[in-house]
């Protein structure tokens, strides 16, 4: 039972009608996230903003946005986050076993392995990525304003991963039943930035 009220778009009026219609707009309606979010609709009305900021002039195909977006949803521990990505990320052509691999920063291919790894280290160092990890990206042909869209990505679903945790709403795609947040979040499996 969702702990913040989950207004609903039929009977939304003023900012939070307009928010609604953006997250139609860009998602093809309104998931339960975004109707508690809808409390604050100048906080959704934000990150929908960046949202559309952010894929609309992305070097990052829409795939790879998605693998992010899972890989993040893990480390963040937000199953309501990994089941709609799941759904969301077969949409946009990848198999469950890629959206499986990249819960744990892994990919069937090395540029997208690259960009994982980058955007893994980023997520569980709070912004401290190796120099490494962004060499390697860079190798692999991701560019600087990839990387920083690829950190935006990061900070879209961070913020409502952390709106999930709080307002806990209702669930409403099906339950990953592979993730489990003791052994895919990133308190449990941080590791050191490489020297």
């Amino acid at each position: 039972m969702s702990r913040f009220v989950q207004i609903d778009p039929k009977t939304a009026t003023g900012d939070a009608a307009e928010a609604f219609e953006a997250a139609t707009s860009q998602f093809g309606g309104v998931i339960n996230l975004f109707k508690v979010t809808g409390n604050a609709p100048n906080v959704l009305k934000g990150i929908l903003a960046l949202n559309n900021e952010v894929a609309s002039s992305a070097e990052l195909d829409t795939r790879l946005i998605e693998q992010v977006a899972m890989l993040t949803s893990a480390l963040n521990r937000c199953d309501y986050c990994v089941n709609v990505h799941m759904k969301v990320g077969q949409g946009a052509g990848l198999t469950r076993d890629d959206l499986l691999l990249a819960m744990e920063a892994k990919a069937t291919n090395a540029k997208a392995q690259a960009l994982l790894t980058f955007a893994d280290e980023v997520v569980r160092n709070r912004g401290l990525a190796s120099e490494t990890a962004i060499e390697n990206a860079r190798a692999a042909g991701f560019s600087d304003k990839a990387l920083l869209e690829t950190i935006g990505v990061i900070g879209i679903y961070t913020t409502l991963q952390y709106i999930r945790h709080v307002a806990d709403p209702d669930h409403d795609f099906p339950a990953v039943s592979e993730f489990n947040a003791d052994k895919f979040g990133a308190d449990r499996l941080g590791k050191p930035i490489a020297a």
